[in-house]
């Protein structure tokens, strides 16, 4: 399990290590979300599963997403961990083929709170879960200076804060710091806060991320 004692490292051996054990619950979902996809006339359609692990008890969700209805027999697929300290919860996202994991912290999800859904009324955890539900990825880029001015600009109150890479997503721009194989999502921002001369800097960004989704998936997310 997932424990506040765990390092950064120790997170990302104990999510690689524990998600070998969800084979047989994602055959389980699998099966499940084929015959949810095969009984709609609706799409995109996601399907989320919580799974928790039988030995480390660690909270798995995976999302199943059909573009269309013959996805069922290749649905896309995500999935992250949630995990509690005593500052909130954290969400960590494995990137299996890079062997990357990616934590959000419980102040990305307070900034994704008040700048995108601007709802106060969700719990923690359900922001967490309606973020991933509507996350395509990113496209990120090392940080210039510009980048960092904008950063510090909304983020005014970590000016000694690191961050190393800006990202588009499908929800707006994320701000992290890369540490080896584990990126810090440290906050986000949404498009219309950025001013027109801000909005120069991010625009091939964003394009670059919708060109690679729009190949990847065959549509505009």
């Amino acid at each position: 399990m997932i424990v506040p004692s765990m390092s950064v490292q120790e997170i990302h051996k104990e999510v690689f290590e524990d998600i070998k054990n969800l084979e047989t619950k994602l055959d389980e979902c699998r099966n499940d979300f084929k015959k949810t996809v095969l009984k709609s006339s609706r799409y995109p359609l996601t399907k989320s599963y919580d799974c928790k692990t039988r030995e480390k008890r660690n909270l798995f969700i995976v999302d199943f997403t059909a573009m269309k209805r013959s996805d069922w027999k290749k649905p896309i697929l995500s999935i992250y961990g949630i995990y509690s300290r005593p500052e909130g919860k954290y969400a960590v996202v494995p990137t299996v083929e890079m062997n990357i994991i990616s934590i959000h912290p419980p102040h990305f999800f307070k900034r994704y709170r008040e700048r995108i859904v601007k709802d106060a009324s969700i719990s923690n955890e359900d922001i967490i879960r309606q973020y991933f539900k509507k996350d395509w990825g990113f496209m990120g880029v090392v940080v210039n200076e510009e980048f960092e001015s904008v950063y510090h600009c909304f983020e005014s109150n970590q000016e000694n804060d690191k961050i190393s890479f800006v990202a588009a997503t499908s929800q707006g721009y994320c701000f992290g710091e890369k540490q080896g194989n584990i990126n810090i999502i440290k906050t986000i921002i949404s498009e219309d806060m950025l001013f027109e001369n801000q909005k120069k800097v991010f625009n091939a960004l964003k394009e670059e991320f919708n060109a690679f989704n729009k190949e990847r998936y065959g549509t505009n997310i």
